[in-house]
């Protein structure tokens, strides 16, 4: 095995990434104010150009810098999509079941049902009864229908009011987009989704947090119940995995 054990010079570039991380998770840090430049970043940190690079490298991939030629880098405020990518890469390498994902999924958007019910303006309600009637139009294509479901979905988490929970909401969306289109190819599934979203928004508009929880929750059932029957249909791997969430379930619910 080729193995490159020197490693002081990426110790020296993880320990200066470190290091501008806290200063921009400072109170003292501003959304768009410049960073030394890179002479006066190796000058102050003591090292080469070519670490502070690569430090400047790791702080763009976690999304606290924006880096331009000839520009510098100017700090910026990560995006939910660098927590999506991350929860998409665990979901995946960690082998986690559909069965968990909606575990999950079901609790976030209770929560964001609940909260919508109370904090919900007009404006967001109308936005969703507009994506669900594109939703109704878009018949002959899955992925459409998927981003638009998702889109609905992300919207009655923003509806919340909880910021943090509407970025959990959206760091789903990755693991969803498969699963969903999938669904999707059902009609039936397209039908149920669509006819639930209406009575999703009634039920916000009304401001009953009780029934907005109730129907959100039967809602996703739905939608995990249309999962696990395409699941069925791919084959004896798809059925052996859905036979076991439904014992499960039965259990979990027993």
């Amino acid at each position: 095995m080729d193995i490159n054990y020197h490693i002081s010079k990426e110790v020296l570039c993880d320990q200066v990434a470190d290091r501008l991380e806290q200063m921009i998770l400072s109170d003292k840090a501003q959304v768009g104010q410049k960073l030394p430049s890179e002479q006066a970043l190796a000058t102050g940190f003591g090292v080469s150009r070519p670490v502070i690079r690569e430090a400047l490298a790791i702080l763009r991939a976690r999304g606290l810098v924006t880096v331009q030629a000839g520009g510098g880098s100017s700090i910026i405020i990560p995006e939910p999509i660098q927590m999506l990518d991350v929860v998409n890469r665990l979901t995946r390498m960690r082998h986690i079941s559909a069965e968990e994902v909606y575990e999950v999924r079901i609790q976030l958007e209770v929560m964001a049902a609940r909260l919508a019910a109370v904090n919900a303006t007009p404006e967001q309600l109308d936005c969703m009864a507009e994506i669900n009637r594109e939703m109704e139009r878009e018949t002959g294509n899955a992925k459409v229908r998927t981003e638009l479901d998702l889109k609905f979905h992300q919207q009655l988490a923003e509806a919340s009011g909880n910021q943090l929970l509407n970025i959990f909401v959206q760091s789903m969306n990755g693991i969803l987009q498969t699963m969903l289109e999938s669904v999707f190819r059902l009609l039936q599934s397209h039908e149920d989704g669509v006819s639930y979203h209406r009575r999703i928004i009634e039920v916000l508009r009304s401001g009953d947090r009780d029934r907005s929880e109730a129907v959100i929750r039967e809602h996703l059932m739905m939608s995990m119940r249309n999962y696990e029957l395409v699941r069925a249909q791919a084959g004896p791997e798809g059925a052996a995995e859905s036979e076991t969430q439904r014992r499960r379930a039965e259990m979990d619910g027993g």
